[in-house]
């Protein structure tokens, strides 16, 4: 993505944007790299980002779930939460005993077709907002 759509997003949503690099070729993509749990908890594996950008999540979210290679891997991280509830592919082992323990209902499916497209849950995914009132 380029640099400057982070700073128009900033500009027209009004809100912080934290750039993140990625640099680790099978995790090309942010979902494949790091899910969003709540407003203040995510997961992420940190050999996908630069050294500079492992530090900003660490500073971030201090007490993050950390995903191993097995788990990112089967992209484990192409996961959704609606703030309890994780849906996010069975084989992710790891991952879900770490939501578990963190009092997260994770929910494996089978994604092994997807993977061979370099998917997985995340990507089943449409989120529908509704309009702001006013």
């Amino acid at each position: 993505t380029d640099q400057r759509s982070h700073y128009e997003a900033q500009e027209f949503f009004g809100l912080p944007v934290t750039s993140l690099t990625l640099v680790n070729p099978e995790h090309y993509h942010l979902d494949t790299a790091l899910a969003v749990l709540s407003d203040t908890e995510v997961m992420y594996f940190p050999e996908a980002f630069t050294p500079g950008s492992r530090s900003v999540l660490e500073n971030l979210f201090p007490d993050a779930i950390l995903a191993d290679a097995q788990d990112a891997a089967v992209f484990g991280l192409n996961a959704f939460s609606d703030g309890l509830n994780v849906v996010l592919p069975q084989a992710a082992t790891g991952l879900i005993e770490q939501l578990r323990e963190r009092g997260f209902n994770p929910i494996g499916v089978d994604t092994t077709e997807l993977l061979k497209a370099g998917g997985a849950a995340k990507c089943c995914t449409l989120e529908l907002r509704p309009e702001p009132q006013g």
